[in-house]
């Protein structure tokens, strides 16, 4: 095997984005989204700015329909040229490269010399920049609130900006910056949306961001650490305002795979819930696979029924060579994914007796327990949000119970 097969395996089930860096990662995954069609604009960022990447998600999202790239801070990185000439972009309101937050006038300059039109949003730091952002974005009726000191787990949320437009803004643990209050209330008749727990964001915040009065709604998606937090976005489904990914029922999913230590790579790869298989994020780590993960996925995949396979299958995009995520990993990954463990299960029942037989029955059992349990609660959405000030839905692995809040968060 070479080196380049070594660095980045192949699974059924899996693609891996395999790139020397973040950068190399943003014209890879641009390559991958954009391959036969112009995007309307480029989104460039600087390779070394996370937050100002996270607000920048919503402008890939259409009528703008846009490839983020990543260059360096002071100047116009080469490659990152050369992709933007292979992609040339068709304008949006006359704008080829939007440029986003902390980034060098000498950026504009070069991309100016080379016959692009430019625009730069920025602020005087990224809680400004999102404001920004989130004014231009116009038409949304929900927002997302994550926390500015600390990505770990609010980065799920450009995801969800990059697939449905809905703007990003920035609070503290304990405190709303101003320009975010003043952004909230020049919107007429908001639902917003706080992602992350109590850790990153107080239910002092919560409760003030409750209590405006444009403010028709405020839900907290929580949990105890970012896999779990990532695994509730993922299902979560608010009908009535149409947000949440609402992955929550057995069928074909996919979904994008990173690690919270390359956050860059986690930033750049939002096209793929923009684009194609419109993927939600899950966050693993570099040798495991999260019990949370697991369960979740297990959960939702599709039981093939006796004979031949056929669709929906699952997939998943790797972000990274095995120095990020390892092939041990991916194997985990690829177990979870593949229909066809399950179906040999199945087939080779006819050759169990016993005990061996009953284990993998109440395996498929339980399966079936907390698969009801899921559907129930998405029938009831409407009447009882999972994510209400009073109760959440705990998932165990006989379905579910409902507990008080405070018990989880």
């Amino acid at each position: 095997m070479n080196d380049a097969l070594k660095s980045c395996p192949f699974t059924l089930n899996t693609t891996r984005i395999c790139a020397y860096d973040e950068l190399d990662t943003s014209i890879e995954i641009s390559k991958i989204g954009f391959n036969n069609m112009k995007p309307n604009a480029v989104i460039l960022v600087n390779k070394d700015e996370v937050f100002d990447g996270i607000a920048a998600t919503s402008l890939v999202h259409f009528p703008i329909n846009a490839s983020l790239l990543f260059t360096d801070g002071n100047s116009l990185n080469e490659k990152t040229l050369g992709e933007i000439e292979r992609l040339s972009p068709k304008g949006y309101n006359g704008v080829q490269v939007i440029l986003v937050g902390n980034i060098s006038k000498n950026v504009s300059f070069a991309l100016n010399d080379h016959g692009y039109r430019t625009k730069h949003i920025s602020g005087r730091n990224y809680y400004d920049t999102a404001c920004i952002i989130s004014r231009i974005r116009k038409e949304f009726n929900n927002i997302l609130i994550i926390s500015g000191e600390d990505y770990s787990e609010g980065i799920i949320a450009g995801y969800w900006s990059a697939h449905h437009g809905d703007p990003i803004l920035f609070v503290q643990r304990n405190r709303i910056p101003n320009c975010t209050i003043d952004a909230i209330k020049k919107m007429n008749d908001i639902n917003i949306y706080i992602i992350g727990s109590t850790k990153t964001i107080s239910k002092d915040v919560e409760y003030y961001l409750s209590g405006l009065d444009n403010v028709k709604k405020v839900d907290r998606i929580g949990g105890e650490n970012p896999y779990e937090i990532a695994v509730n976005f993922s299902r979560y489904n608010d009908t009535k305002t149409d947000f949440g990914w609402g992955r929550n029922y057995r069928g074909g999913h996919a979904f994008t795979f990173g690690q919270l230590n390359e956050p860059m790579k986690i930033i750049a790869s939002v096209v793929f819930a923009h684009m194609g298989k419109h993927t939600p994020l899950l966050l693993i780590e570099k040798d495991k696979i999260p019990e949370v993960v697991n369960r979740y996925i297990n959960l939702i995949k599709p039981i093939q029924p006796k004979g031949m396979p056929k669709p929906p299958f699952m997939h998943g995009f790797i972000l990274g060579d095995v120095s990020n995520i390892s092939y041990k990993a991916q194997k985990m990954i690829e177990g979870m994914l593949s229909i066809d463990q399950h179906m040999m299960n199945n087939e080779n029942m006819e050759g169990m007796t016993g005990k061996m037989k009953d284990n993998v029955m109440n395996v498929d059992k339980e399966n079936m327990i907390m698969n009801n349990g899921m559907q129930d609660m998405n029938e009831n959405i409407e009447h009882d949000s999972i994510y209400d000030k009073d109760y959440i839905f705990e998932w165990r692995n006989l379905g579910y119970r409902k507990v008080n809040v405070d018990e989880i968060l």
